[in-house]
């Protein structure tokens, strides 16, 4: 490896670094917040919910970036706390459907006021022009990892 090379995989060390302590910092936040001890992906899986309304588990997987059963994990815990209601399909009744409740939709509101507070520090002294820096890195980054031959499509639950 020559020195060239050396310096590159030195400066990938400390980016990835610095991107794992932001995310870290980002958690601890989160966590800074939240009552029920719910992470991010329930925080998200909440809002597609309220968002997009009842979803199958394969769906929420496939936008979760996560397995099925991991959907199941969560869908769990925020049943339990009388976030999200588990239905079966009008025309199909073998379909499991999640959707939010009431309860749910008034977290959502929590998430999204929290979201905004971290924002909002996250960014602080940051001008447009450094956002929109970020936003085409992360947009290589994203690119760089997407899957290649192989790999699978969609989650199948």
């Amino acid at each position: 490896m020559n020195e060239s090379d050396e310096s590159r995989l030195a400066l990938m060390k400390k980016l990835d670094e610095s991107f794992r302590q932001v995310r870290r910092l980002i958690n601890s936040e989160w966590n800074s917040y939240n009552v029920h001890g719910l992470g991010m992906t329930h925080g998200r899986m909440l809002t597609i919910l309220a968002e997009s309304g009842p979803q199958k588990a394969s769906s929420l997987a496939e936008q979760l970036l996560i397995t099925c059963g991991g959907v199941t994990g969560i869908a769990d815990r925020l049943i339990e706390l009388g976030y999200v209601i588990r239905t079966r399909g009008e025309a199909d009744r073998r379909v499991v459907m999640l959707d939010i409740t009431d309860e749910g939709k008034k977290t959502v509101e929590m998430i999204d006021t929290v979201r905004t507070k971290m924002m909002h520090k996250l960014f602080d002294g940051m001008t447009a022009a450094d956002m929109e820096r970020a936003l085409d890195i992360f947009d290589k980054m994203n690119k760089n990892m997407e899957p290649g031959a192989g790999a699978g499509a969609g989650a199948n639950c």
